[in-house]
């Protein structure tokens, strides 16, 4: 049964485009510039708040994303970038010291009776002419 596991790592600068354009979904809109601070909370519920320009009224200058939405703003990203997900497989949000991540595994079942290698050297004798 093989087992893939791949990870795709996001930067801050792509983990903040992200987060920017999934707040239009809840009506708020921000700009790049106008972020100050990325603060990841690395516990077992990622979450991701950006500090903001006191200008735009926010409340404690922030916006607070939970997993789910810091996970729906990744997805969309992978989407939009043309980065392959795999509909079928475990999709699950990470964070380690430098990055937060999407780790995707996926186990194929393998039917081992309809597995065969076929005779290709039949096939080289007739290019060696």
């Amino acid at each position: 049964m093989p087992l893939e596991i791949k990870h795709i790592y996001f930067t801050e600068s792509e983990l903040v485009n992200a987060l920017i354009n999934f707040s239009v979904l809840k009506k708020q809109f921000i700009e790049k510039e106008d972020v100050s601070e990325t603060i990841i909370d690395r516990s077992d519920d990622i979450s991701v708040t950006l500090r903001l320009d006191e200008t735009l009224e926010f409340e404690n200058d922030k916006v607070t994303y939970s997993h789910a939405e810091v996970a729906a703003s990744l997805f969309a990203f992978c989407m939009v970038s043309k980065i392959p997900l795999p509909r079928r497989g475990i999709k699950e949000l990470h964070a380690n010291d430098e990055k937060v991540f999407v780790t995707i595994t996926l186990e194929e079942e393998v039917n081992f009776e309809k597995y065969v290698i076929s005779n290709v050297l039949d096939n080289v004798s007739e290019f060696r002419g």
